[in-house]
Order: structure tokens, then sequence, then C-alpha cells
């Protein structure tokens, strides 16, 4: 088990983050990683103790602590890829149809799964439809026509 400390001042050092859990028993690492373009700490780090029951009285006993002005959030750390990604990536935007039954026969736009919903399905909303770039799934009018082209 590992644990992450996140908040970390970008000051901080790797003896400093070592100090504060040294209290709770040994130390067997401390990481603190850096950014690859600028070499500069992206303010986190993770700490590795010698047992597990060491590990949890330090959680929850610096939870919450300051360091250099900040207050750190400590929890036991995840294992890479088991968290949720915060960021974009493939995850629901144009991930493609592999393994999917999906036809892209129907489809006017170069968007891989984008529909239009922004003014709901009712047909008394056709003065916003007429000069908007995209069109909703299934309504055929002719000013719309240019867009299939795309």
């Amino acid at each position: 088990m590992s644990i992450f400390v996140g908040n970390l001042p970008f000051r901080a050092e790797r003896e400093d983050v070592m100090q504060l859990f040294a209290p709770f028993g040994e130390v067997l690492n401390c990481s603190l990683p850096l950014e690859r373009d600028t070499g500069r700490k992206r303010g986190f780090a993770f700490i590795e103790m010698a047992d597990e029951a060491i590990e949890s009285t330090a959680i929850d006993g610096l939870q919450g602590t300051e360091l250099m002005g900040r207050p750190l959030r400590i929890n036991k750390a995840e294992p890479r890829g088991s968290g949720g990604s915060r960021r974009g990536g493939r995850g629901g935007y144009g991930g493609g149809n592999s393994g999917s039954n999906y036809s892209n026969a129907n489809k006017s736009s170069g968007a891989e799964g984008w529909e239009d919903r922004s003014y709901g399905n009712s047909s008394d909303n056709s003065e916003y439809e007429n000069g908007r770039s995209r069109r909703k799934r299934g309504v055929s009018n002719e000013s719309n026509t240019s867009n299939e082209t795309n």
C-alpha cells in the first residue's frame, strides 16, 4: 500500500514530507513526481511506510495537517488507472465504435456521436434551428443540406 499526499506546496522537498510522516513509523520511500515538460514539482507525493497498520495510522493522524500554510489531503493511494480520469481522454467523446453495432449511415456532421439537444425535442423551436450550423438528428429540412457534405 502507498499513501497519496495532495495539495502539497510546490516548494516542499522530499525531506519535508518524510519528516511529517516519521513520527508514525519508518518511511521506506517518498517520491515527489515532476512535470514532464518543465521539471517542476506537481504538488503531490507518494509515501510508502513499513506496514499497512502504520500507514493507516499516519493517514488518520495527518489528514488536514498544514505544511507551509497549505492543508494537506492524505489518502490511501489508488493503483494507477483505477481512479476516474478527470481529463477528457477517449472516454465518451468521439470514442469510435469498436465492438458496437452502431451505423454511421445517417450522420450529417463530422463529429462522432454528437447530437444537438440544446433546445429539446419540440417543434416550436424551429426559429432557432434555421440559424444553427448543426442540425438535430432525424430533422430534415433543406436549409441544412449544405452541412451534409462536410
